[in-house]
């Protein structure tokens, strides 16, 4: 669902017009003391580094208003962003008052597909009047005045993919909104716009002007997908080497399309750190080919490269060890890290830290033991390693080979970047890890283990759990992670249990729980052996119904359930069994 950001400094909420139209945000900067920075005042923005209050932040003038008191300033190394939440459906306009002095080095902004990545327009304004749109590849042309103020309106429409763009009350393009700044390949998704002190002058020069009266308002609603998921425990009761499987149904009750995809990790409580090989985790094929990094101030750099889940599944159970790196220059302190596995649907790259251990480098190849090894459990995997690059010093270390969507990953501010979006810096991380200890055999299958859902459709993931080489009365446990894009319901949890017993098959096969009719109209009734309790669950996965017993038999009243798919898990003295069930 979209997100509207809100803060006490809004100036309306949610404002309704004809055409039911709603004002998502708006921001005239009058409610801010001249002087003070925007994004320090008011969360909703920020900066391209993601530093409020900092030389990046805009400044809240009174030399110039469309509005009395107050507008933004925009000069000098000012870099400011207002993120729109990445809307991939809606009709959207952007209004804006822009004012370009004449005595300044001209004015610009974009539109961003992909925050910080992608551009997909860019517009310069001259300080002697007129000025260009690049979009597509193309450059469009327009006349306007300086020290004046010019209203602005982008106009987006995702859903026909048709983006328009008019100055000063003059239609200046209309293109399809998946069009880059550069070229015709684009993202069809609204991520953010950047006041940047840009000019058209040069590339080294800094532009500098005005906004005022900022508004985002939505013509039309966005078709958004959501994410449900029931039920969220699964118990399996199963004879040594055998097999069963249980469904677990993925639902979307949105107006729009979501994509799902799944990982399968296992709690290990004692991993075997017994040594079965080293194994090397690297993309590098060569020591450093050159060095990249940032011109300016000295800066806080992560590096890191990663292994989806899908690469790891031989190595379950085994430990990371060793991180190395080559560093352009020694340096007082650096740290290793280790990041957690996050959305890749929403965020690619890695997650939050959930290690870190300091070192000193020194120029060249370093090595560094973890001291607590990381646990690979099923989980993608993500590593690298933190530092303060020096001003002036380039000390990220590539070799000359082909990056891939893995190798070559970096964050400065609160943003990760994949190099390997950037033909210029196609290369791969000189930053590898070691891998060892005795695997586990993973019991677990899911099919299918991505897809899409339609607006209102539901689809059934398939758990199959094995019991190949388990002893009676052991017990595992495992989650099943679920991810979504529903931005508001992005992951959810399966917990999975498995008791391996010595009693027959049949007392545990799922084809004993018998449930009729289906599809239902009036009741179900749930017949098995030594029934504890019965639950029905919705697509939401809410619970509906809910009984305890000590019969072999149950009936549901379906006649107050809504029309749909329900899932009815069974609970028997020897495990739990879910079905799906249909009432019309």
């Amino acid at each position: 669902m979209k997100k509207i950001l809100l803060t006490i400094l809004l100036l309306f909420a949610v404002t309704s017009f004809a055409f039911a139209q709603t004002v998502v945000f708006s921001d005239n900067f009058d409610s801010y003391t001249a002087g003070s920075h925007l994004a320090q005042s008011n969360s909703a923005w920020t900066t391209w580094s993601n530093a409020p209050g900092g030389a990046e932040d805009g400044v809240i003038s009174t030399a110039q208003a469309a509005t009395a008191p107050n507008s933004l300033y925009i000069s000098g190394s000012n870099d400011q962003v207002y993120p729109f939440g990445n809307y991939t459906t809606g009709h959207y306009t952007l209004t804006f008052n822009y004012y370009v002095p004449s005595s300044g080095n001209g004015g610009y902004f974009n539109i961003q597909h992909i925050l910080l990545q992608q551009w997909a327009l860019e517009c310069y304004f001259y300080n002697t009047g007129g000025g260009y749109l690049s979009v597509g590849g193309s450059e469009y042309t327009f006349s306007c005045s300086t020290d004046a103020w010019l209203p602005i309106v982008f106009d987006v429409d995702m859903d026909n993919d048709q983006a328009s763009l008019t100055i000063n009350n003059v239609l200046v393009h209309t293109w399809p909104f998946s069009y880059q700044q550069g070229n015709v390949n684009g993202t069809n998704q609204l991520a953010g716009i950047n006041f940047y002190a840009g000019s058209p002058i040069s590339s080294s020069t800094s532009g500098s002007y005005y906004v005022d009266d900022f508004v985002v308002t939505e013509v039309s609603a966005a078709l958004v997908g959501e994410f449900a998921v029931s039920p969220t425990s699964l118990n399996f009761s199963m004879n040594p080497g055998s097999t069963a499987s249980q469904a677990v149904t993925l639902s979307n009750p949105g107006t729009g399309g979501t994509d799902f995809y799944t990982v399968a990790t296992y709690d290990i409580p004692n991993p075997n750190p017994t040594s079965t090989g080293v194994v090397n985790m690297n993309y590098y094929l060569d020591d450093p080919y050159t060095f990249v990094g940032w011109s300016g101030a000295a800066d806080d750099v992560d590096l890191a490269v990663g292994y989806p889940a899908s690469a790891l599944q031989q190595h379950i159970g085994k430990s990371l060890n060793e991180i190395h790196f080559f560093m352009g220059q020694a340096l007082p302190t650096a740290k290793i890290r280790v990041y957690a596995m996050g959305n890749t649907l929403l965020h690619p790259g890695p997650g939050e830290v959930v290690y870190e251990q300091t070192f000193t480098p020194d120029s060249g190849w370093n090595s560094v033991q973890l001291t607590t090894p990381y646990l690979i459990d099923g989980s993608d995997l993500w590593f690298g390693v933190w530092f303060v690059q020096p001003e002036g010093a380039y000390l990220a270390p590539v070799d000359g080979a082909i990056a891939n969507d893995y190798s070559c990953w970096y964050k400065r501010g609160s943003t990760w970047y994949n190099r390997f979006s950037n033909s210029s810096y196609d290369f791969n991380l000189c930053l590898g890890g070691k891998i060892d200890g005795t695997p586990i055999t993973p019991w677990l299958t899911v099919t299918p283990a991505d897809g899409s859902i339609a607006a209102g459709g539901s689809t059934n993931v398939n758990v199959t759990a094995h019991s190949a080489g388990m002893s009676v009365n052991d017990s595992y446990s495992a989650t099943l992670h679920c991810f979504s894009s529903d931005i508001e319901n992005d992951e959810v949890e399966v917990a999975i249990t498995l008791n391996i017993t010595d009693v027959s098959v049949n007392e545990h096969n799922q084809i004993e729980v018998s449930i009729y009719p289906n599809p239902a109209t009036d009741y179900v009734k749930v017949t098995s052996e030594q029934i504890e309790r019965v639950e029905v669950y919705n697509m939401m996965g809410q619970l509906v119904f809910n009984q305890l017993c000590g019969d072999s038999h149950v009936v549901i009243p379906t006649n107050g359930f809504a029309p749909g798919t329900y899932a009815v898990k069974v609970t028997t003295t020897d495990g739990s069994v879910t079905k799906q069930v249909v009432v019309k």
